[in-house]
């Protein structure tokens, strides 16, 4: 399907007039024609016909897309779920697939899924990881001197491949000056508070109690709104965990319980099963022997 097909699509789901999609930017001669096919636009008329469509990219692209989620997201989501049930056929799968469509479009983000999958697959197969799939991640994200969402997300779920934490700090200090995350583009900030709870664990498992504690201010400093609740949660048992661990606050402790049950209360089995063992493993100085995080 054309991007002008699914404009017109969208545009009668949302029975919006054509006076107010042309607005000042198209004659509605040339957006018609634009509908049918038969020209295209440029990409400031493109953008401003999607403003107009009251829709952002990511739900343009899910129409144009057959109502299917992006490729990327849904072979990453796939890629996680293989991974916890140690099936290494899937994450082979995966790997390949995100191989030739990285040949056939030229993407990156694909050749990132393929490396991502094949780690995992070592991972699972208890094998030793290739250390031209983890520099090529570790090169690209050194060089991006502006962060977005999928930048995080890729450094959150490469984390465990670095072998210092100096290394890690450095760039979780350029994530939060890069100008990008600095302005509110996503509505729930969930993996920018998965990346730093990750990242205070680590600090806590090396005992560099100073570094988890300035993440921890940084990120309770945010502004999280009251409809991330996810967030929330994970934000105060990183407060209560440092609190116990840094400064050998009771309250600390209560704080973390508090976060569990709430992990509870919402059936979020797999989280509280997950925070419950990381509360076992860094407060009473159990064997934290694997250190993949979230």
């Amino acid at each position: 399907m054309s991007l002008g097909k699914t404009i017109k699509q969208i545009r009668k789901m949302k029975n919006i007039k054509l006076k107010y999609i042309c607005g000042n930017v198209i004659e509605m001669g040339n957006y018609w024609r634009f509908e049918q096919g038969q020209i295209s636009v440029s990409a400031d008329t493109f953008y401003q016909i999607i403003h107009n469509l009251n829709i952002s990219f990511e739900e343009f692209s899910f129409y144009h897309n057959g109502f299917k989620n992006d490729k990327l997201d849904e072979w990453g989501n796939m890629m996680i779920q293989a991974f916890q049930s140690r099936d290494k056929d899937q994450l082979e799968l995966i790997a390949t697939n995100a191989e030739t469509e990285f040949n056939n479009t030229q993407q990156v983000r694909y050749l990132h899924l393929h490396y991502l999958a094949n780690i995992y697959k070592s991972l699972v197969n208890k094998n030793k990881i290739n250390s031209v799939w983890i520099s090529q991640l570790k090169q690209y994200l050194t060089d991006c001197e502006q962060w977005g969402y999928y930048e995080v997300s890729l450094f959150n779920n490469i984390l465990f491949c670095f072998s210092d934490l100096d290394t890690i700090l450095v760039l979780y200090k350029r994530m939060n000056q890069s100008y990008l995350r600095s302005k509110r583009l996503h509505k729930f900030p969930n993996e920018e508070v998965m990346l730093a709870t990750n990242i205070i664990c680590l600090c806590i498992i090396d005992k560099a109690y100073s570094s988890a504690n300035e993440i921890n201010q940084l990120i309770q400093n945010k502004e999280v709104g009251e409809r991330s609740m996810f967030a929330r949660t994970l934000l105060l048992w990183c407060d209560g965990l440092v609190n116990k661990v840094v400064f050998r606050k009771d309250e600390g402790l209560e704080q973390i319980k508090t976060s569990l049950e709430i992990m509870k209360a919402l059936d979020m089995e797999t989280t509280l099963n997950m925070f419950d063992r990381w509360t076992n493993q860094l407060l009473f100085k159990q064997d934290f022997t694997n250190k993949i995080l979230l």
